[in-house]
């Protein structure tokens, strides 16, 4: 088998694997929505949901401040990466390898027409 081929078939595996790694971290799914719903609404959480206002500590008389979100977090106005992000590499490994894969092809045939 020919290097180039062989990597070729290495980045469309690589690619695959990408948004497989990520599944496990991946929150929002919701059974009875739609698929696009869910393309649109899947992602990995940056930010926790269970500290959302102020609260009493144990003395009772100060309050607790929520924990503030990054600089970054405050200014792109997000708490999570959509997994679509996670499948945009996969799509250009997978074109990238196939055309990898091809380009062999067509190189072998005119080494046997030559």
């Amino acid at each position: 088998m020919d290097t180039e081929r062989k990597v070729g078939i290495a980045l469309i595996i690589i690619g695959i694997c990408i948004p497989l790694f990520a599944l496990p971290f991946v929150s929002g799914f919701d059974k009875g929505k739609g698929f696009l719903y869910n393309f649109r609404n899947v992602g990995i959480r940056l930010t926790e949901e269970s500290a959302v206002g102020a609260s009493r500590s144990a003395d009772g008389d100060t309050a607790v401040q929520p924990p503030k979100k990054s600089f970054f977090l405050e200014k792109m106005k997000f708490d999570r990466i959509p997994l679509r992000f996670f499948l945009i590499p996969t799509v250009i490994l997978a074109y990238i390898g196939i055309f990898m894969i091809g380009r062999t092809r067509s190189r072998a045939r005119s080494d046997l027409q030559a």
